[in-house]
């Protein structure tokens, strides 16, 4: 299992995700341009924020922690629908709250998978992999925790991948929730931002506000800039 640096990861991950990024983009405008009146319009989306806006001032605080509770399990055990989940934040509880939330639920839930690994297979993979292993140590003591904190502004690989993988080195559990709450901050708060433009949508054209598409745009460039910055500061 070798680590590679973390330029190579950005340069052999990205290129990938950004095709995949169009071919999602453009497969979503031919279905909107194929069965366009079919499709649930802004005003579905309206009376489902509404429907949730009702549940969460009815029981704000059973709300917030029914929502915390599903993000944790579902970061846990990296569920697909996250992302998704970080808009909704965004709709019901606003971006300071949804970022606090989605930021807090998605950090536990990491290091509930880190830990998981450390105490449950730990031992087994060590008999088997350690000379593997090996090599994910010296990865960190070369980076340490910037490349944990780097990993998380641009994820070119999958915190399913990540978080597990870590529990089995000697990194400290306070420095991996420490730098993952502080990797994930932009990232979540983008998401739950880009959920509170979507309270604004009246119409079509609404998905193309400025605010929506900066927030879009953000998440895109992120691992762009991220590889810039390691390319100036090496």
């Amino acid at each position: 299992m070798n680590l590679l640096p973390l330029p190579a990861l950005l340069r052999r991950h990205h290129r990938p995700v950004l095709m995949v990024g169009v071919a999602l983009s453009i497969a979503w405008a031919l279905v909107w341009f194929l069965a366009g009146a079919s499709l649930p319009g802004p005003q579905w989306l309206q009376a489902q924020q509404q429907d949730l806006l009702g549940l969460v001032h009815a029981q704000p605080l059973s709300a917030g922690l029914g929502f915390f509770l599903v993000f944790t399990l579902m970061s846990a055990l990296a569920l697909p629908g996250c992302g998704l989940l970080a808009l909704g934040a965004g709709l019901c509880f606003g971006w300071l709250a949804g970022t606090l939330l989605v930021l807090v639920a998605s950090t536990l839930g990491a290091t509930l998978s880190f830990l998981a690994a450390r105490h449950l297979w730990r031992d087994a993979v060590h008999r088997r992999w350690g000379h593997r292993l090996r090599r994910i140590e010296e990865g960190l003591a070369r980076d340490g925790a910037f490349y944990l904190f780097t990993l998380r502004l641009a994820p070119v690989i999958p915190y399913a991948v990540i978080n597990p993988l870590l529990g089995l080195s000697s990194m400290p559990t306070r420095q991996f929730f420490g730098v993952s709450l502080a990797g994930m901050l932009a990232g979540s708060a983008a998401y739950v931002y880009a959920g509170t433009t979507l309270a604004q949508v009246r119409g079509w054209g609404d998905l193309f506000a400025p605010g929506l598409m900066a927030a879009l745009l953000a998440l895109a460039l992120l691992p762009w800039l991220v590889r810039a910055a390691w390319r100036r500061g090496s």
